[in-house]
């Protein structure tokens, strides 16, 4: 017999659907919050390349202008005119531009002589230099004038003006240390026969760095100066500053111009920990690379881009911003989309267990049913209810097998077939030796009987009797092995193990002896010979198994104490008994039956007699 392994670990179907239900939602889950964050840091490189592109353009539009002035400067027709005291010819036009252009914060001629003359905004000076210089405080324009030409002592006029040009007060002073040609902005547009640029530096009116945009003219050169503070200021003025960081940075990571903390959501320690590392990319020759970083713990996005400042000079324009206010409004969306999600699937589960329910509720019942069929319980059907249609297929296969194993049952021994279904044992040809009490009886007068009754008549009344002989030897846990025309043979102890099986044979055998009697006396009428029951019995070792081929096995036993037990059945003929038991089965129920002796008989196929008792009710 091969006995099948079982496995003992189970999961309901609630908790296999809900699994799977909870997995395809972490999966859509998963994925939209993985194509929203894609989806996110693409629009977040987009929106930072336009951001850019914005700045790079207002700045254009800042610096531009200043191009302009320096490029178009040798056309004025007064630029080469040396100043007076009295002033210049160009005085209207460059406070003209000082007041139309704010980002300026000078412009002036100097000459080759060493004269020069300087139009600014007193907004770039500090109150401590304009009191010093003895400054109005309605002072708007600073005009100053100095004088070298072939004067031994050359000569520095100041006049402070107010916001349309009109003088508010003046002085004059001979103490000169000031010289144009010493600047780097004059010595730089001598050596370039087009618009040059310095290098930031620090003023000398203003103290305060910046840089010039300058140009040479016939004899001297026209400058235009910028300060840094009032690129902080344009910076400041962008809407990117109010909750990230904009810079200008050279190409060695020198910071030129930052914007200031915006609107209070983002810390110094953020702020300089973002222009930290905007430094770092500067310092990588590509440009126009949108990348992340990590500031402080947070995600930030990072555009860096070239930009002219002045006379084709580029330097690098950063803008750093925290990732969640470019792509806030999606990130938002996609957390409530992720919510949503969550909320749906958290829904669903009464869902699943109502639907699991329906399903394992019919899966239980049927559950019942197989554990019947284990239990060789057949009677009971299986319902066909479900509206599902494999369970309902499933219910209709069930109840087939039911009918299969019901119909089996009533050509195999049910003790077999139990035993078979409870160790789930594959019957394979072989068996074993047994200590067995084998069982056989037939009708006397069963051909002669049959002979003179109809076929049916014949099958109908076999029918009845072998009715009332299987449910008595079943009632003794008798296993009935096979029948055979009127005979019948069965027997104890085997496939299951019968307690005390001898005496519960004598017992069988004297029941079906009284329960036969009252069927078999009622055929004797109409002439018909009387019919009576004989019973053999024999305890011994038998060979008990699988006889047959692979296809087709009969559960039997065999061996000698087979014969005799057939033997004994026979021998009532002669001895006019109606059950004879061997002289081993009568030393094992001596006390518990009347027995009585009916001396030796000559059996066939053995050597010696055998002595034969008859037992009596």
């Amino acid at each position: 017999m091969k006995v099948k392994s079982r496995f003992p670990i189970t999961i309901s179907l609630f908790t296999v659907t809900l699994s799977v239900a909870l997995a395809l939602a972490a999966t859509i889950i998963s994925y939209t919050h993985f194509a929203n964050r894609t989806a996110a840091l693409t629009a977040g490189r987009e929106l930072m390349e336009r951001s850019a592109e914005v700045v790079r353009l207002r700045t254009g539009s800042l610096i531009a202008p200043i191009d302009a002035i320096a490029q178009y400067s040798g056309d004025w027709l007064d630029v080469t005119a040396v100043p007076k005291a009295s002033g210049h010819p160009a005085r209207k036009r460059l406070i003209s531009f000082l007041s139309a252009m704010p980002q300026i914060a000078n412009i002036y001629i100097g000459y080759d002589d060493g004269s020069n003359y300087l139009i600014g905004a007193a907004r770039t000076r500090s109150e401590d230099q304009l009191k010093e210089k003895g400054a109005p405080q309605e002072t708007s324009v600073l005009e100053q004038i100095i004088l070298r030409g072939d004067r031994k002592r050359p000569i520095r006029i100041e006049r402070f003006l107010d916001e349309y040009g009109d003088t508010l007060s003046s002085n004059s002073s001979y103490e000169i240390s000031y010289d144009p040609r010493e600047r780097p902005w004059y010595q730089l547009a001598l050596e370039s026969p087009h618009v040059a640029r310095t290098d930031v530096y620090i003023f000398a009116g203003s103290k305060e760095p910046g840089f010039t945009v300058s140009k040479r003219h016939a004899n001297g050169v026209v400058g235009v100066d910028i300060t840094l503070a009032d690129i902080d200021l344009f910076l400041d003025s962008e809407p990117q500053a109010e909750a990230g960081v904009l810079a200008i940075i050279n190409e060695d990571g020198t910071l030129l111009a930052n914007s200031s903390i915006g609107d209070g959501s983002m810390s110094g320690d953020d702020r300089m920990a973002a222009l930290s590392a905007l430094r770092k990319q500067a310092l990588n020759p590509d440009h126009d690379k949108v990348r992340t970083i990590d500031v402080n713990g947070h995600p930030w996005i990072t555009h860096l881009s070239a930009i002219e400042l002045g006379a084709g000079t580029q330097e690098n324009l950063a803008i750093a911003l925290p990732l969640r206010e470019v792509v806030g409004d999606i990130t938002r969306a996609s957390q409530r989309t992720i919510a949503v999600s969550v909320f749906i699937a958290l829904c669903s589960i009464p869902l699943v267990w109502l639907v699991s329910r329906s399903l394992s509720r019919p899966l239980k019942v049927l559950a019942a049913g197989t554990q019947r069929i284990r239990n060789f319980d057949l009677d009971q059907p299986f319902p066909r209810s479900s509206i599902i249609d494999e369970i309902f297929k499933l219910e209709t296969a069930l109840d087939q097998m039911r009918t299969s194993l019901q119909t089996f049952g009533r050509y195999v021994p049910n003790a077999l077939v139990h035993q078979m279904i409870e160790r789930q044992e594959t019957p394979e040809p072989g068996g074993e030796r047994r200590d067995i009490t084998v069982l056989f009886m037939d009708l006397e007068n069963f051909t002669a009987m049959s002979s003179r009754l109809q076929p049916e008549e014949v099958m109908n009344r076999m029918s009845r009797y072998f009715e009332i002989v299987t449910q008595t030897l079943l009632a003794h846990d008798a296993t009935i092995d096979k029948y055979i025309g009127d005979a019948v043979m069965a027997f104890w102890n085997a496939p299951n193990s019968v307690e005390d099986h001898p005496a519960k044979a004598c017992r069988a055998a004297l029941a079906v002896i009284e329960a036969c009697k009252a069927e078999t006396d009622s055929w004797s009428g109409e002439g018909l010979p009387q019919v009576r029951t004989r019973i053999g019995l024999h305890t011994g070792d038998a060979i008990v198994g699988n006889v047959g081929s692979s296809d087709r096995l009969n559960y039997t036993a065999l061996g000698d104490t087979v014969n005799l037990a057939s033997r004994l059945e026979a021998h009532n003929r002669q001895t006019k008994t109606s059950i004879l038991i061997s002289p081993d089965l009568a030393r094992r129920v001596e006390g518990a039956f009347s027995i009585r002796s009916v001396g030796e008989a000559k059996i066939k196929g053995y050597d010696k007699a055998v002595s034969v008792f008859e037992l009596r009710s």
